[in-house]
Protein backbone atom coordinates (compact mmCIF):
# COMPACT_ATOMS: atom_id res chain seq x y z
CA UNK A 1 0.00 0.00 0.00
CA UNK A 2 1.51 3.65 -0.87
CA UNK A 3 1.49 6.39 1.44
CA UNK A 4 -1.33 8.23 -0.27
CA UNK A 5 -3.83 5.52 0.21
CA UNK A 6 -2.37 5.01 4.01
CA UNK A 7 -2.88 8.48 4.07
CA UNK A 8 -6.66 8.29 2.51
CA UNK A 9 -7.63 5.44 4.86
CA UNK A 10 -6.33 7.01 7.72
CA UNK A 11 -8.45 10.04 6.89
CA UNK A 12 -11.63 8.14 5.86
CA UNK A 13 -11.18 6.19 9.38
CA UNK A 14 -11.18 9.52 11.63
CA UNK A 15 -14.03 10.99 9.67
CA UNK A 16 -16.56 8.01 9.12
CA UNK A 17 -18.99 6.51 11.75
CA UNK A 18 -19.52 3.64 9.83
CA UNK A 19 -17.39 1.77 11.94
CA UNK A 20 -19.87 2.64 14.92
CA UNK A 21 -17.22 4.10 16.52
CA UNK A 22 -16.60 7.90 15.97
CA UNK A 23 -13.33 7.72 17.51
CA UNK A 24 -11.91 5.16 15.75
CA UNK A 25 -7.91 4.97 14.61
CA UNK A 26 -6.68 3.66 11.89
CA UNK A 27 -4.40 0.14 11.58
CA UNK A 28 -4.32 -1.19 8.66
CA UNK A 29 -6.18 -2.04 5.48
CA UNK A 30 -6.38 -5.80 5.30
CA UNK A 31 -6.65 -7.08 1.85
CA UNK A 32 -9.06 -10.25 0.97
CA UNK A 33 -7.07 -13.30 -0.21
CA UNK A 34 -6.83 -13.24 -4.27
CA UNK A 35 -9.73 -14.31 -5.58
CA UNK A 36 -10.34 -16.54 -8.18
CA UNK A 37 -11.65 -13.70 -10.11
CA UNK A 38 -9.20 -11.59 -12.29
CA UNK A 39 -9.58 -8.09 -12.15
CA UNK A 40 -10.15 -7.42 -15.68
CA UNK A 41 -10.14 -2.75 -15.63
CA UNK A 42 -7.69 -0.69 -17.85
CA UNK A 43 -8.47 2.31 -15.98
CA UNK A 44 -8.75 1.15 -12.17
CA UNK A 45 -6.66 -1.11 -9.86
CA UNK A 46 -9.41 -2.57 -7.40
CA UNK A 47 -8.79 -3.72 -3.85
CA UNK A 48 -11.01 -5.62 -1.45
CA UNK A 49 -10.61 -5.88 1.95
CA UNK A 50 -11.49 -3.89 5.27
CA UNK A 51 -9.59 -1.72 7.54
CA UNK A 52 -8.78 -3.26 10.20
CA UNK A 53 -8.81 -0.22 13.18
CA UNK A 54 -8.72 0.47 17.19
CA UNK A 55 -12.06 1.75 19.12
CA UNK A 56 -11.73 4.22 21.50
CA UNK A 57 -11.80 1.47 24.15
CA UNK A 58 -8.46 0.04 22.50
CA UNK A 59 -10.64 -3.00 21.15
CA UNK A 60 -9.39 -3.76 17.41
CA UNK A 61 -12.19 -4.62 15.07
CA UNK A 62 -12.93 -4.85 11.18
CA UNK A 63 -14.79 -2.82 8.80
CA UNK A 64 -17.53 -4.26 6.70
CA UNK A 65 -16.03 -5.32 3.24
CA UNK A 66 -14.72 -2.34 0.98
CA UNK A 67 -13.79 -1.70 -2.48
CA UNK A 68 -10.81 0.55 -2.96
CA UNK A 69 -10.75 1.74 -6.58
CA UNK A 70 -7.61 3.48 -7.60
CA UNK A 71 -6.01 5.01 -10.71
CA UNK A 72 -3.77 3.26 -13.16
CA UNK A 73 -0.82 5.51 -14.63
CA UNK A 74 -1.27 5.56 -18.31
CA UNK A 75 0.91 7.99 -19.63
CA UNK A 76 -0.59 8.25 -23.13
CA UNK A 77 -4.19 8.94 -21.74
CA UNK A 78 -4.17 10.31 -17.99
CA UNK A 79 -6.95 13.03 -18.85
CA UNK A 80 -8.44 10.18 -20.20
CA UNK A 81 -8.57 8.34 -17.16
CA UNK A 82 -8.69 11.46 -14.89
CA UNK A 83 -12.00 12.59 -16.29
CA UNK A 84 -13.79 9.18 -15.84
CA UNK A 85 -12.73 9.87 -11.61
CA UNK A 86 -14.45 13.40 -11.44
CA UNK A 87 -17.32 12.16 -13.41
CA UNK A 88 -18.20 9.17 -10.86
CA UNK A 89 -17.63 11.67 -7.88
CA UNK A 90 -20.11 13.89 -9.22
CA UNK A 91 -22.14 11.04 -9.58
CA UNK A 92 -22.54 10.54 -6.02
CA UNK A 93 -22.40 13.76 -4.93
CA UNK A 94 -24.35 16.31 -7.58
CA UNK A 95 -26.78 13.38 -9.70
CA UNK A 96 -27.46 11.03 -7.07
CA UNK A 97 -28.85 13.38 -3.95
CA UNK A 98 -31.02 14.98 -7.02
CA UNK A 99 -32.50 11.43 -7.56
CA UNK A 100 -32.81 10.01 -4.18
CA UNK A 101 -35.17 13.16 -3.49
CA UNK A 102 -37.68 11.58 -5.79
CA UNK A 103 -37.19 7.93 -5.28
CA UNK A 104 -34.66 5.36 -4.18
CA UNK A 105 -32.33 5.06 -7.03
CA UNK A 106 -29.30 4.11 -4.14
CA UNK A 107 -30.35 0.56 -4.37
CA UNK A 108 -29.43 0.04 -7.87
CA UNK A 109 -26.37 1.22 -6.85
CA UNK A 110 -23.09 0.13 -4.77
CA UNK A 111 -23.09 2.62 -1.51
CA UNK A 112 -20.38 5.16 -2.16
CA UNK A 113 -18.22 6.39 1.07
CA UNK A 114 -16.17 8.87 -0.25
CA UNK A 115 -13.13 9.85 -3.04
CA UNK A 116 -9.59 11.10 -2.00
CA UNK A 117 -7.58 12.94 -4.79
CA UNK A 118 -3.82 14.39 -4.42
CA UNK A 119 -2.11 15.88 -7.41
CA UNK A 120 0.98 17.05 -7.82
CA UNK A 121 2.89 18.52 -10.99
CA UNK A 122 4.13 14.98 -12.00
CA UNK A 123 0.65 13.16 -11.42
CA UNK A 124 -2.48 13.21 -9.96
CA UNK A 125 -3.79 10.52 -7.08
CA UNK A 126 -7.07 9.31 -7.25
CA UNK A 127 -9.13 6.53 -4.69
CA UNK A 128 -12.94 5.74 -4.41
CA UNK A 129 -14.30 3.88 -1.28
CA UNK A 130 -17.32 1.98 -1.54
CA UNK A 131 -19.06 -0.92 -0.16
CA UNK A 132 -18.03 -4.45 -1.25
CA UNK A 133 -21.15 -5.72 -3.35
CA UNK A 134 -19.85 -9.62 -3.22
CA UNK A 135 -20.41 -9.30 0.44
CA UNK A 136 -24.52 -9.25 -0.54
CA UNK A 137 -24.39 -11.87 -2.95
CA UNK A 138 -23.33 -10.03 -5.70
CA UNK A 139 -21.21 -11.24 -8.91
CA UNK A 140 -19.78 -10.38 -12.25
CA UNK A 141 -21.13 -12.78 -14.74
CA UNK A 142 -18.69 -14.88 -16.01
CA UNK A 143 -19.02 -14.08 -19.91
CA UNK A 144 -17.98 -10.75 -21.10
CA UNK A 145 -19.04 -10.25 -24.56
CA UNK A 146 -22.44 -12.12 -25.35
CA UNK A 147 -25.06 -12.84 -22.37
CA UNK A 148 -27.86 -15.03 -22.52
CA UNK A 149 -31.63 -13.35 -22.80
CA UNK A 150 -32.08 -13.63 -18.79
CA UNK A 151 -29.16 -11.30 -18.56
CA UNK A 152 -30.09 -9.25 -20.99
CA UNK A 153 -33.52 -8.38 -19.74
CA UNK A 154 -32.50 -8.12 -16.43
CA UNK A 155 -30.12 -5.70 -17.69
CA UNK A 156 -32.32 -3.36 -20.07
CA UNK A 157 -34.94 -3.32 -17.11
CA UNK A 158 -33.17 -1.69 -14.53
CA UNK A 159 -31.40 0.09 -17.25
CA UNK A 160 -34.89 2.16 -17.76
CA UNK A 161 -35.67 2.35 -14.44
CA UNK A 162 -32.05 4.13 -14.21
CA UNK A 163 -33.04 6.59 -16.93
CA UNK A 164 -36.74 6.88 -15.50
CA UNK A 165 -34.84 9.03 -12.43
CA UNK A 166 -34.24 11.35 -15.26
CA UNK A 167 -37.71 11.80 -16.86
CA UNK A 168 -39.35 12.13 -13.48
CA UNK A 169 -36.60 14.84 -12.43
CA UNK A 170 -36.88 16.65 -15.58
CA UNK A 171 -40.42 17.21 -14.49
CA UNK A 172 -40.61 17.57 -11.58
CA UNK A 173 -37.25 19.70 -10.77
CA UNK A 174 -36.33 20.54 -14.58
CA UNK A 175 -33.89 23.19 -13.28
CA UNK A 176 -32.17 21.22 -11.12
CA UNK A 177 -31.52 18.47 -13.55
CA UNK A 178 -30.18 20.95 -16.48
CA UNK A 179 -27.89 21.94 -13.89
CA UNK A 180 -26.19 18.47 -13.90
CA UNK A 181 -25.03 18.89 -17.23
CA UNK A 182 -21.85 21.19 -16.52
CA UNK A 183 -20.71 18.45 -13.62
CA UNK A 184 -19.89 15.55 -16.62
CA UNK A 185 -17.41 15.57 -19.26
CA UNK A 186 -17.54 13.09 -22.23
CA UNK A 187 -14.03 11.07 -21.63
CA UNK A 188 -13.66 9.96 -25.24
CA UNK A 189 -13.54 13.48 -26.41
CA UNK A 190 -10.13 13.28 -24.47
CA UNK A 191 -9.31 10.25 -26.91
CA UNK A 192 -10.30 12.16 -30.19
CA UNK A 193 -8.33 15.44 -29.43
CA UNK A 194 -4.90 13.75 -28.97
CA UNK A 195 -5.56 11.31 -32.24
CA UNK A 196 -6.99 12.23 -35.08
CA UNK A 197 -9.42 9.64 -37.09
CA UNK A 198 -8.94 7.91 -33.66
CA UNK A 199 -12.56 6.08 -34.19
CA UNK A 200 -12.27 5.98 -37.78
CA UNK A 201 -9.71 3.75 -38.15
CA UNK A 202 -11.70 0.78 -35.77
CA UNK A 203 -14.55 1.62 -37.34
CA UNK A 204 -13.24 -0.24 -40.78
CA UNK A 205 -12.68 -3.72 -39.12
CA UNK A 206 -16.13 -4.47 -39.57
CA UNK A 207 -16.48 -2.17 -42.36
CA UNK A 208 -14.35 -4.00 -44.53
CA UNK A 209 -15.79 -7.24 -43.90
CA UNK A 210 -19.07 -5.77 -45.51
CA UNK A 211 -17.01 -5.20 -48.83
CA UNK A 212 -16.96 -8.98 -49.65
CA UNK A 213 -20.54 -9.33 -48.85
CA UNK A 214 -22.77 -9.00 -51.72
CA UNK A 215 -25.99 -8.29 -49.43
CA UNK A 216 -24.53 -5.12 -48.64
CA UNK A 217 -22.85 -3.74 -51.10
CA UNK A 218 -25.72 -1.15 -52.11
CA UNK A 219 -25.03 0.38 -48.21
CA UNK A 220 -21.33 0.64 -48.62
CA UNK A 221 -20.86 3.84 -50.20
CA UNK A 222 -23.17 5.51 -47.32
CA UNK A 223 -21.60 3.71 -44.45
CA UNK A 224 -18.09 4.77 -45.49
CA UNK A 225 -19.10 8.52 -46.66
CA UNK A 226 -20.90 8.56 -42.80
CA UNK A 227 -17.24 6.68 -40.96
CA UNK A 228 -15.35 9.16 -42.76
CA UNK A 229 -16.58 11.47 -40.42
CA UNK A 230 -16.61 9.13 -37.35
CA UNK A 231 -14.76 11.41 -34.57
CA UNK A 232 -17.06 13.73 -35.13
CA UNK A 233 -20.08 11.70 -35.27
CA UNK A 234 -19.12 10.42 -31.72
CA UNK A 235 -18.45 14.01 -30.45
CA UNK A 236 -21.82 15.00 -31.43
CA UNK A 237 -23.88 12.67 -29.95
CA UNK A 238 -22.12 13.23 -26.90
CA UNK A 239 -21.56 17.06 -26.34
CA UNK A 240 -24.12 18.82 -28.60
CA UNK A 241 -27.20 20.66 -27.34
CA UNK A 242 -29.20 18.34 -25.18
CA UNK A 243 -32.26 17.47 -27.55
CA UNK A 244 -35.72 17.41 -25.73
CA UNK A 245 -37.69 15.66 -24.67
CA UNK A 246 -35.33 12.66 -25.11
CA UNK A 247 -32.28 13.32 -22.70
CA UNK A 248 -31.31 11.81 -19.49
CA UNK A 249 -28.19 11.29 -17.51
CA UNK A 250 -26.69 8.22 -19.33
CA UNK A 251 -24.48 5.38 -17.57
CA UNK A 252 -22.66 5.89 -20.68
CA UNK A 253 -20.85 2.06 -20.54
CA UNK A 254 -23.54 0.09 -19.89
CA UNK A 255 -22.47 -3.29 -20.54
CA UNK A 256 -21.74 -6.71 -18.28
CA UNK A 257 -18.38 -5.13 -16.87
CA UNK A 258 -20.60 -2.83 -15.19
CA UNK A 259 -22.93 -4.63 -13.60
CA UNK A 260 -23.21 -7.44 -10.95
CA UNK A 261 -26.16 -10.01 -10.55
CA UNK A 262 -27.67 -11.77 -7.50
CA UNK A 263 -28.54 -15.34 -8.09
CA UNK A 264 -31.05 -17.51 -6.49
CA UNK A 265 -31.01 -20.97 -7.28
CA UNK A 266 -28.86 -19.98 -10.02
CA UNK A 267 -31.20 -17.87 -12.09
CA UNK A 268 -30.09 -14.14 -11.73
CA UNK A 269 -32.59 -11.78 -9.98
CA UNK A 270 -30.90 -8.56 -9.44
CA UNK A 271 -28.96 -6.41 -10.85
CA UNK A 272 -26.33 -3.55 -9.54
CA UNK A 273 -25.01 -1.07 -12.49
CA UNK A 274 -21.65 -0.09 -11.03
CA UNK A 275 -18.63 2.43 -12.51
CA UNK A 276 -20.78 5.67 -13.30
CA UNK A 277 -17.18 7.15 -15.10
CA UNK A 278 -18.63 7.75 -18.27
CA UNK A 279 -21.75 9.43 -16.89
CA UNK A 280 -23.37 12.72 -19.25
CA UNK A 281 -26.13 13.92 -20.86
CA UNK A 282 -27.79 12.53 -23.97
CA UNK A 283 -29.54 9.99 -25.82
CA UNK A 284 -30.86 6.85 -23.78
CA UNK A 285 -29.80 5.21 -27.07
CA UNK A 286 -26.52 5.58 -25.83
CA UNK A 287 -26.81 3.07 -23.43
CA UNK A 288 -28.94 0.99 -25.16
CA UNK A 289 -27.17 0.68 -28.02
CA UNK A 290 -24.18 -0.50 -26.07
CA UNK A 291 -25.99 -3.55 -24.17
CA UNK A 292 -27.78 -4.72 -27.62
CA UNK A 293 -24.27 -4.73 -29.46
CA UNK A 294 -21.54 -5.10 -27.03
CA UNK A 295 -23.33 -7.84 -24.84
CA UNK A 296 -26.00 -9.43 -27.34
CA UNK A 297 -25.02 -11.69 -30.43
CA UNK A 298 -26.94 -11.25 -33.51
CA UNK A 299 -29.05 -14.74 -32.86
CA UNK A 300 -30.21 -12.46 -29.55
CA UNK A 301 -30.60 -9.53 -31.41
CA UNK A 302 -32.79 -11.11 -34.39
CA UNK A 303 -34.76 -13.38 -32.16
CA UNK A 304 -35.43 -11.15 -28.75
CA UNK A 305 -35.34 -7.46 -30.28
CA UNK A 306 -38.81 -6.28 -29.48
CA UNK A 307 -38.57 -8.30 -26.32
CA UNK A 308 -35.55 -6.35 -24.56
CA UNK A 309 -37.24 -3.02 -26.16
CA UNK A 310 -40.35 -3.71 -24.18
CA UNK A 311 -38.30 -4.55 -21.27
CA UNK A 312 -36.57 -1.48 -21.44
CA UNK A 313 -39.99 0.55 -21.69
CA UNK A 314 -41.26 -1.71 -19.30
CA UNK A 315 -38.78 -0.29 -16.74
CA UNK A 316 -39.06 3.31 -17.73
CA UNK A 317 -42.71 2.83 -16.52
CA UNK A 318 -42.16 0.68 -13.27
CA UNK A 319 -40.37 3.23 -10.84
CA UNK A 320 -42.74 6.32 -11.45
CA UNK A 321 -45.84 5.10 -13.55
CA UNK A 322 -43.70 7.11 -16.69
CA UNK A 323 -43.49 10.58 -15.76
CA UNK A 324 -41.96 12.21 -18.45
CA UNK A 325 -41.38 9.17 -20.34
CA UNK A 326 -41.82 9.67 -24.56
CA UNK A 327 -43.28 7.26 -26.04
CA UNK A 328 -41.59 3.57 -27.64
CA UNK A 329 -41.69 4.89 -30.71
CA UNK A 330 -39.62 8.20 -30.32
CA UNK A 331 -37.19 5.78 -28.53
CA UNK A 332 -36.90 3.95 -31.84
CA UNK A 333 -36.35 6.79 -33.80
CA UNK A 334 -33.63 7.80 -32.02
CA UNK A 335 -31.74 5.16 -33.03
CA UNK A 336 -32.09 5.90 -36.54
CA UNK A 337 -29.76 8.82 -35.97
CA UNK A 338 -27.85 7.27 -32.67
CA UNK A 339 -27.42 3.68 -32.96
CA UNK A 340 -24.16 4.22 -35.16
CA UNK A 341 -22.37 5.43 -32.15
CA UNK A 342 -23.06 1.96 -30.55
CA UNK A 343 -21.34 0.34 -33.40
CA UNK A 344 -17.93 2.84 -33.15
CA UNK A 345 -17.80 2.22 -29.41
CA UNK A 346 -18.56 -1.84 -30.14
CA UNK A 347 -15.19 -1.55 -32.79
CA UNK A 348 -13.20 -0.40 -29.96
CA UNK A 349 -14.41 -2.48 -27.45
CA UNK A 350 -15.98 -5.52 -28.40
CA UNK A 351 -12.58 -7.18 -29.87
CA UNK A 352 -11.41 -7.16 -26.21
CA UNK A 353 -14.42 -8.51 -24.99
CA UNK A 354 -14.03 -11.56 -27.35
CA UNK A 355 -10.50 -12.00 -26.34
CA UNK A 356 -11.35 -12.11 -22.59
CA UNK A 357 -14.04 -14.41 -22.78
CA UNK A 358 -11.21 -16.50 -23.86
CA UNK A 359 -8.95 -16.32 -20.79
CA UNK A 360 -7.19 -13.79 -22.13
CA UNK A 361 -6.92 -9.75 -20.85
CA UNK A 362 -5.60 -7.71 -23.99
CA UNK A 363 -6.87 -3.84 -25.28
CA UNK A 364 -5.88 -2.64 -28.38
CA UNK A 365 -2.95 -0.35 -27.04
CA UNK A 366 -1.67 -3.51 -25.36
CA UNK A 367 -0.43 -4.47 -29.25
CA UNK A 368 1.57 -0.82 -29.46
CA UNK A 369 5.39 -1.65 -29.72
CA UNK A 370 7.70 -0.88 -26.78
CA UNK A 371 8.85 1.86 -27.71
CA UNK A 372 5.56 3.94 -28.09
CA UNK A 373 3.87 2.40 -24.90
CA UNK A 374 4.34 5.81 -23.07
CA UNK A 375 4.20 8.14 -25.72
CA UNK A 376 1.10 10.85 -25.94
CA UNK A 377 -1.09 9.12 -28.74
CA UNK A 378 -0.68 11.99 -30.74
CA UNK A 379 3.08 11.18 -31.17
CA UNK A 380 2.21 8.05 -32.49
CA UNK A 381 2.75 7.59 -36.31
CA UNK A 382 -0.62 6.49 -38.00
CA UNK A 383 1.09 3.62 -39.90
CA UNK A 384 1.69 2.24 -35.95
CA UNK A 385 -1.17 2.80 -34.91
CA UNK A 386 -3.51 1.42 -37.70
CA UNK A 387 -0.85 -1.99 -37.33
CA UNK A 388 -1.43 -1.89 -33.90
CA UNK A 389 -5.31 -2.38 -34.97
CA UNK A 390 -4.49 -5.16 -37.86
CA UNK A 391 -2.87 -7.12 -35.42
CA UNK A 392 -5.65 -6.49 -32.25
CA UNK A 393 -8.14 -7.70 -34.84
CA UNK A 394 -6.18 -10.58 -36.53
CA UNK A 395 -9.15 -12.80 -35.91
CA UNK A 396 -12.39 -13.78 -37.98
CA UNK A 397 -14.71 -14.22 -35.17
CA UNK A 398 -14.00 -10.70 -33.68
CA UNK A 399 -14.52 -9.27 -37.30
CA UNK A 400 -17.77 -11.09 -38.10
CA UNK A 401 -18.90 -9.89 -34.59
CA UNK A 402 -18.51 -6.48 -35.54
CA UNK A 403 -19.80 -7.31 -39.33
CA UNK A 404 -22.88 -8.47 -37.60
CA UNK A 405 -23.25 -5.10 -35.77
CA UNK A 406 -23.23 -3.05 -38.87
CA UNK A 407 -25.85 -5.85 -40.72
CA UNK A 408 -28.26 -5.59 -38.16
CA UNK A 409 -27.90 -1.66 -38.40
CA UNK A 410 -28.54 -1.96 -42.29
CA UNK A 411 -31.72 -4.31 -41.99
CA UNK A 412 -33.30 -2.26 -39.11
CA UNK A 413 -32.77 1.17 -41.46
CA UNK A 414 -30.65 3.08 -38.57
CA UNK A 415 -27.81 3.79 -41.11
Amino acid sequence: MNSFMETSLRSFCSTHDIFGDSKAVFVHFERKPESKEKQYGFNSGIIFGHIVYRTQQNEVKSSAPLMLKNMKPRPFCQDYILVQYFNEIYFYTRALPLFQQLGDLQKQLPKFYDSYIHSSLSTTDVILIYEDLRAKGFRDHERFSFLDLEHLTLMVRALGQFHSYSYCAKSQNPLEFSALEKWFNYAEAELIRTRLNYFQLFAQIGLNRLRADPRYSSHIAKVEKILENADALVLQVNTMEREEPMSVLCHGDFLRGNVMFRYENNQPVDVKLIDMATCRIASPVIDLSLVLYLNADQQTRSQHWDHLIDAYYEGLHQVFGGIGVPSKESILKEFTTKALYGYLIASHFLPSLIEMDRGNITFSLDYLPAEYVDCPQNEIPDTVFADMIKRWCNDDVKVEALADVLRDMIDRHFI
